[in-house]
């Protein structure tokens, strides 16, 4: 896909005939209906019981194990086989997970644990007609519309992310500020969602105080829950606010966003404030997921998910809010955005994968 002619990149399909294309949106329906058992089997415990029973389960035992009608539970089962979820031995007629499923569907410590896109397909299902008629309208979706399940959505989209990423990973990437928080510091998270952030990078500065703001309530409830079975209370607080409400000045050595930046109301306003409120030298982290840059780079498996995303999710709050952001910020944009309220130094960090996208600057 992809050709220059006379000089400009033309992006068309190339070598296609109505056969394979008429195979492709086949493919499509196959995919859905996967996600869907997909949804049905974390939704209603199919994949927990049959990972939890050495050598599998028949029909019979899965619908007696999960208190659920028969029938629906054989076809249940029969599509998510067809659908490479599940593997079936017919000597004992007993169906088990496909390799790496349940890594993938059921760990949320793994670090390509996938259920946000499983859970997300569901959310998109209810609020299709909506996103529709906001072509119409031009009228955007708030947050709380998504539902509870987005937050969970959101918390499995992001928890490997916030509880792997962050410590393990950028974090060795700032050997100065490592050092430096290590004699104790103040911590700021704008964004922190359900508190991932905060109680997996609170143990690795245990003499800092680390404070996380989130303007939606159900978050911040989900976060202090965290905190407290965490044991954190007492240096680790969790704050129902925007970060275009922060008022702190030279307050804090460390201020970091992660995957969130884009879903402020106004994302040049909270840089601003997290100007204000670092101390001299202070560090700010940006990690954003990685975008397209531009048009032409649009294209295959990745960037169709996160076009979609930005289509379903992104652009709709972002009119709700009447913030400015459409979509997952390019690197120009937060380059731009650094220099436009003077922050020092903006580079990206050289990390070895292709999902994350990380950006420090100093005060």
């Amino acid at each position: 896909m992809g050709v220059t002619q006379h000089g400009e990149t033309v992006i068309e399909q190339t070598y296609v005939t109505k056969d394979t294309q008429a195979m492709k949106i086949f493919e499509w329906a196959a995919g859905a209906a996967s996600l869907r058992m997909a949804y049905y089997g974390l939704r209603l415990g199919f994949f927990k019981a049959i990972t939890e029973s050495p050598g599998g389960l028949t029909v019979e035992d899965l619908a007696e194990q999960t208190s659920l009608d028969l029938r629906y539970v054989r076809a249940w089962a029969k599509t998510a086989l067809a659908g490479e979820l599940l593997e079936y031995r017919a000597d004992t007629q007993r169906f088990t997970m496909a390799p790496f499923m349940d890594q993938l569907l059921l760990d949320d410590d793994d670090f390509q644990y996938s259920a946000g896109l499983v859970t997300n397909h569901a959310v998109e299902s209810r609020l299709a007609d909506r996103v529709a008629d906001a072509f119409t309208s031009g009228e955007g979706i708030p947050f709380v519309d998504y539902g509870s399940e987005m937050v969970e959505t959101i918390h499995a989209f992001s928890k490997a992310a916030y509880e792997l990423f962050l410590p393990s990973v950028l974090i060795p990437e700032l050997p100065e500020l490592r050092d430096r928080l290590s004699h104790g510091g103040t911590i700021l998270e704008l964004g922190c969602g359900a508190g991932a952030g905060l109680v997996s990078l609170a143990p690795t500065f245990p003499e800092c105080t680390v404070t996380g703001l989130d303007p939606d309530p159900t978050s911040i409830a989900l976060a202090r829950e965290k905190i407290e079975a965490a044991g954190l209370g007492e240096h680790v607080h969790a704050e129902e606010m925007r970060g275009e409400d922060l008022t702190s000045e030279d307050a804090f050595d460390f201020i970091y966003t992660q995957i969130s930046l884009h879903e402020m109301d106004d994302a040049r306003i909270v840089l601003a404030n997290a100007k204000r409120a670092l101390k001299e030298d202070g560090i700010l982290l940006i990690t954003e997921i990685r975008g397209p840059e531009t048009v032409e780079e649009c294209r295959g498996t990745y960037n169709a998910v996160l076009a979609h995303i930005d289509l379903f999710y992104e652009i709709p709050q972002a009119v709700a809010k009447g913030g400015h952001a459409v979509g997952f910020f390019t690197r120009a944009e937060i380059e731009q955005m650094c220099d436009e309220v003077g922050l020092r130094n903006l580079r990206e960090l050289d990390l070895e994968q292709p999902l994350y996208a990380a950006f420090v600057a100093e005060k």
